[in-house]
C-alpha cells in the first residue's frame, strides 16, 4: 500500500498501532500527515497514546501477536476496496503484502532456520524473489534482465548465488521490484484479456495472479512456521479465487499426475468461508452429471494440500463412492506446485 495516500478512515483504522508505537517510519510520517490536517483525528490519536503510555506505567504489555499485520491488513482490504482493484490484484497484493509483513519481522538470528521445503528462511526468501522475478520476466516486465533461467529450481540457485554475501534485504528488493512489476502490468486496462506462457500453457491474467498469490500464502506461513508463530487463513475472498482455481484446474492436475480416468467425474465440496463445490471431469472433456466419487473437506486443509503442505494421507475428508478415484483427487490436487 502506497502510504502517501492514507485517507481519515485508513488513519482511524491504525490509531490503535500508532498509539502502540507499532508502526514503521513510513506509516507514522503517512498518519501524522493525516493528523495534522484533522484537529478532531489528532485529539483521538493524542488521547490513546496517553492511554497506552499510562497502561505502560503501570503493567508492562505486550501487543497480542499478529496485531500489526491484522491492523494493517484491515487498512490495505479498506483501501484496496475503495479503489475499485479487480478481485484477481486484491488477492495477489493482500497475500504479497502480508509475506511482506512476515519477512520484516525476521531477525538475522532467524534467516538460517529451516523452513517446509528444506530451504532456510534466507534462501526462502531469495526463492521467493526468484519466483517473483520470473512471473515479471513472463509477462515482458523482466527486473533481473540478466537472470533468465525458467526452471525455478536453476533460478534459485543461480540468484543466490548472485546474492551470495549480501544482505537479505537485497533479496527482498529484488522480490518486491518484482511484486511492483507483476502489479503495474496486471492492472494496465491494455492486459485486462492477456495471458501468459506458463508450465506449458495459456494461463489468463487473473490465474497468473492466483497463483503468485497461493505461493505468498504458503510461504508466508512456512516462514511464520519457522519463527514459531501462528499460521494465517487468507480471507474468506482470497481463499474463494484460490480455491476456484483448483477446483478448475484439478482435472489437468489428474492428467500431469498420470491419474487421468477417462469416463469418470468427482465431486469437490470444500467447506467454510470461501470454499465452494466443482464437478470434475477426470478425464477430460465436460463431466458428468452423476459423479462417481464426493471428496469432502475443509477448503483451507485442500488449499495446502494443493501447497503440499499437507499430505494427501494426512488430509481429513469423507468420501462417498470409488476410494480409489478419491486418492486420485489427493495425488493430483498438488501438481502445479512449484513450492
Amino acid at each position: 500500500m502506497d502510504m502517501s495516500e492514507l485517507d481519515t478512515a485508513a488513519v482511524e483504522e491504525l490509531l490503535g498501532a500508532y498509539a502502540l508505537d507499532a508502526c514503521d517510519t513510513d506509516e507514522t510520517e503517512a498518519i501524522e500527515a493525516v493528523l495534522a490536517r484533522d484537529p478532531a483525528l489528532a485529539r483521538e490519536a493524542e488521547r490513546l497514546r496517553h492511554a497506552a503510555a499510562w497502561i505502560g506505567a503501570t503493567e508492562a504489555l505486550e501487543p497480542p501477536t499478529g496485531l500489526r499485520a491484522s491492523l494493517l491488513e484491515s487498512v490495505r482490504s479498506r483501501t484496496r476496496a475503495a479503489s475499485g482493484l479487480d478481485p484477481s490484484v486484491d488477492l495477489y497484493a493482500g497475500e504479497t503484502d502480508a509475506l511482506a509483513d512476515v519477512v520484516a519481522v525476521v531477525d538475522d538470528a532467524q534467516l538460517e532456520l529451516g523452513t517446509a521445503n528444506g530451504l532456510s528462511v534466507r534462501d526462502l526468501i531469495i526463492h521467493c524473489a526468484a519466483q517473483e522475478s520470473l512471473a515479471a520476466q513472463l509477462v515482458g516486465r523482466p527486473t533481473v534482465p540478466e537472470l533468465t533461467d525458467t526452471d525455478i529450481d536453476a533460478r534459485t540457485a543461480a540468484l543466490r548465488d548472485r546474492l551470495a554475501g549480501r544482505p537479505v534485504a537485497d533479496a527482498v528488493d529484488v522480490w518486491r521490484a518484482s511484486v511492483d512489476a507483476l502489479r503495474d502490468w496486471a492492472t494496465d486496462p491494455a492486459n485486462r484479456d492477456a495471458t501468459v506462457r506458463w508450465l506449458g500453457a495459456e494461463v489468463a491474467r487473473p490465474d497468473v495472479l492466483t497463483i503468485r498469490a497461493f505461493e505468498s500464502w504458503i510461504h508466508a506461513d512456512d516462514i511464520r512456521r519457522a519463527l514459531g508463530q501462528p499460521l494465517a487463513t487468507p480471507p474468506a475472498r482470497h481463499l474463494s479465487l484460490m480455491s476456484d482455481f483448483s477446483g478448475r484446474t484439478t482435472g489437468f492436475g489428474l492428467l500431469m499426475a498420470n491419474r487421468s480416468r477417462p469416463g469418470r467425474t468427482a465431486r469437490l465440496v470444500l467447506t467454510g468461508h470461501g470454499g465452494g463445490e466443482w464437478l470434475i471431469a477426470m478425464g477430460g472433456g465436460e463431466p458428468g452429471t452423476s459423479p462417481d466419487v464426493t471428496l469432502t473437506t475443509d477448503v483451507v486443509d485442500w488449499c495446502r494440500l494443493v501447497g503440499e503442505r499437507i499430505a494427501p494421507d494426512e488430509l481429513e475428508c469423507t468420501v462417498e463412492g470409488d476410494p480409489a478415484l478419491a486418492e486420485d483427487l489427493l495425488v493430483a490436487a498438488s501438481a502445479f506446485a512449484t513450492l
